[in-house]
């Protein structure tokens, strides 16, 4: 699998310059797919997959398609992991480019998803949680059979409860945006990561943007203030979805540094051979 390390947006251009004829090959390659299932409910497609270690099918489908526009990301669904796209190059990622082990203290900023699952099961000093305020008991109490044996926890981003220096790894996979103070999340996750340890995560990000775009706001009243139309995310404890309050540009990466963070980067990576389409996928890195 072929993986771009890009440190900001000079970095990307001068990446998409080098890079023509490999951006072309992509292209072609998801069209042909693309076509393929234009008139078809669904498509699987031959890979390999890496939670697994085996070969697999992915289903693609139009789920969660935009405009007609099928959503790779979110999709390729591995027949024997039931993993996606998105959470399986996560995996892949933090086992294989940043070499986690088995006893490598994690925390995972979700718990109640397939990811959270997976990771729960294979890792013992891993640490996931939900935001739960606001959350039902109800609905609590629905998501505990989701992920029994192990006990629902809480945490607030912006306020952990674990001690400083406690983990290697900090991941946090499409969270960031719902949160409208999301520095002070990530001041947190940078004080509780243990020195040279690595926060992994992604956002909803515009790569040809430099700054970041402000999607909604909190007035002093608590209320809402809408900059542009509201974007709901799903949540696996909510029918009313999250609202996402960012999509971020390159600037993130530089408020990372001077919160600290002495590398900030970006991974951009496409597999045909591991089903990662979508054009080229982004994942990104702070390490402290």
């Amino acid at each position: 699998m072929k993986i771009s390390k890009i440190s900001d947006y000079t970095s990307y251009c001068q990446h998409l310059l080098s890079s023509q004829e490999y951006q072309k090959h992509i292209v072609s390659v998801e069209n042909e797919i693309t076509k393929k299932l234009q008139n078809k409910t669904n498509l699987y497609i031959k890979g390999y997959s890496w939670p697994k270690q085996s070969k697999s099918t992915f289903l693609l489908d139009h789920v969660s398609s935009n405009d007609g526009v099928i959503n790779f990301r979110e999709r390729l669904l591995c027949k024997k992991t039931q993993l996606n796209n998105r959470i399986r190059s996560s995996i892949h990622l933090l086992e294989d480019y940043f070499q986690a082990q088995l006893d490598t203290h994690i925390y995972l900023t979700e718990q109640c998803t397939p990811l959270g699952k997976w990771m729960q099961n294979k890792y013992p000093n891993l640490q996931a949680s939900e935001y739960l305020q606001g959350i039902s008991e109800e609905n609590q109490a629905m998501m505990q059979p989701y992920i029994a044996p192990f006990q629902l926890q809480h945490q607030d981003l912006t306020d952990l409860s674990f001690n400083d220096n406690h983990f290697d790894f900090v991941l946090s996979f499409d969270c960031f945006e719902h949160i409208p103070d999301y520095r002070k999340a990530f001041q947190e996750c940078f004080r509780v990561l243990k020195p040279n340890g690595k926060i992994m995560w992604t956002v909803p990000f515009d790569k040809n943007s430099e700054s970041t775009l402000v999607r909604a706001s909190l007035n002093e009243d608590g209320s809402i203030h809408h900059h542009c139309n509201p974007e709901y995310h799903g949540n696996p404890l909510s029918d009313e979805g999250c609202l996402s309050f960012y999509t971020f540009g390159w600037d993130l990466l530089s408020e990372l540094k001077e919160m600290g963070f002495k590398k900030t980067y970006a991974l951009l990576f496409w597999s045909e051979e591991y089903a990662y389409l979508g054009g080229e996928q982004i994942v990104f890195c702070g390490e402290k």
